[in-house]
């Protein structure tokens, strides 16, 4: 948590799932959900008979949150609002002040949830949520085209965080996007819901299956491989803004590598030696690099091409630039590649028909980029790979340092080989 003014409070991603000791027994029952319920699962069918981990609340008092460090949001006092458990538990009281915001509805989202299944959407409406990041979101996304091609006349909403939405707003196939939390209304008014919570976070199934096949059978649809790549175009502004960025920098479009040197998970992230040593065969082979991030990354960036590379001069920081997540999609669209650990850009890379290049540790490649046709990818060679660790903590076997060990063994020359044979 940061510290904000005494009328806001601020909240960063979700609580990981099973750990929700600030919320006794009776909150519990009067969400809806039993703490018995918030368990791992071997498949989709099992999963559909454990009430999803999502609540609606009631807010006690106006409450004034950022999200993410991204945008000021509110809630009215006596709306109710549907959320997930894990951000209900960081909203609910203010611990800097000690003063109580939600409040369980008597609405219970067990009784108003209509999960969507394959049904007819002609002139329905469906509203979609995630509380997971832009990977999450991409995951969905080939689904949704899918059934805005099917039925024209369906009404698709899209709730995510902020954060997200000025990707989400360029897709053709949502009609309206919407801030998560968002209002019962928009729950009880809809013909039909999807939302997928707990099937990789909960499920064993996505320890060997790839999250888009997983994402498409939740929903009923099981559409091939073909069929689940998600799609988007760069807004042109933001296209016209990286151009004179690569001008300014001296950079050729189309023949730069870009990298994202983390993922929102640490155990995902591997340490920075390892990718100093990505980039300084990267550069050495000719080839200028692009690193991208939020703008909070920028000094972290600096000090790590300062301290650490050896080609600085071919060694961009696009940081600063990428104010919003639609600046980075421009500038992916200008790449020749991308390298990136288990993260968002691998996705965005190939929504734009460009290819990716994923670096893998506590789970394989596969099971997020085999449905892509310009994606290659490298798994970590490790006695405990693949280990299938998600969450925020750090790597049980990593040392001091924080960062996970299972990248340390990859072979930096073969990954740059595949790199360049990759198809542009």
């Amino acid at each position: 948590m940061i510290t904000v003014p005494k009328s806001e409070f601020a909240w960063q991603d979700e609580v990981p799932t099973r750990d929700f000791k600030q919320l006794s027994p009776t909150v519990m029952r009067g969400l809806g959900i039993k703490k018995a319920d918030i368990k791992e699962v071997a498949n989709l069918e099992e999963l559909r008979t454990s009430p999803p981990n999502i609540v609606i609340a009631k807010a006690s008092k106006n409450l004034k949150f950022v999200q993410n460090h991204f945008k000021k949001q509110e809630l009215k006092k006596k709306i109710n609002y549907v959320m997930g458990l894990g951000v209900y538990q960081q909203l609910h009281a203010n611990p800097q002040f000690g003063s109580k915001f939600l409040k369980p509805s008597s609405l219970k989202f067990k009784n108003v949830y209509r999960p969507y299944l394959g049904q007819d959407l002609a002139n329905k409406t469906l509203l979609v949520f995630r509380t997971g990041g832009i990977g999450d979101l991409l995951f969905i996304q080939p689904n949704l085209k899918y059934l805005k091609e099917q039925y024209p006349t369906c009404t698709i909403k899209f709730a995510c965080g902020p954060q997200y939405q000025a990707m989400i707003e360029t897709w053709d196939c949502i009609d309206k996007v919407l801030d998560l939390p968002f209002k019962s209304g928009e729950l009880v008014g809809a013909d039909y819901h999807a939302l997928f919570e707990g099937v990789i976070e909960r499920c064993t199934l996505a320890h060997t299956e790839n999250a888009y096949n997983l994402f498409s059978d939740w929903l009923g649809l099981s559409l091939p491989d073909e069929l689940l790549v998600p799609e988007q175009k760069p807004k042109e502004d933001k296209v016209e803004f990286c151009l004179d960025k690569l001008k300014e920098w001296g950079v050729e479009p189309h023949k730069f590598i870009l990298l994202q040197l983390r993922a929102s998970s640490p155990i995902r992230t591997p340490r920075p030696e390892f990718w100093a040593n990505i980039i300084n065969e990267v550069t050495d082979r000719g080839y200028d690099v692009l690193i991208t991030d939020n703008p909070r990354q920028a000094d972290h960036v600096d000090r790590f091409i300062n301290e650490y590379l050896k080609n600085k001069e071919k060694v961009f920081n696009f940081c600063r630039e990428s104010e919003s997540l639609d600046y980075s999609i421009a500038l992916a669209s200008l790449m020749r590649c991308v390298i990136a650990t288990d993260s968002a850009l691998n996705h965005i890379a190939v929504s734009l028909d460009k290819p990716c290049y994923g670096i893998y540790g506590p789970f394989p490649g596969s099971i997020r980029l085999k449905t892509y046709p310009k994606a290659g990818w490298v798994d970590a060679e490790r006695p405990c790979v693949s280990c299938y660790i998600h969450g925020h903590e750090p790597c049980p076997e990593a040392g001091s340092d924080g960062f996970s060990p299972c990248y340390d063994m990859i072979d930096i020359k073969k990954v740059v080989d595949e790199v360049e044979e990759l198809p542009k």
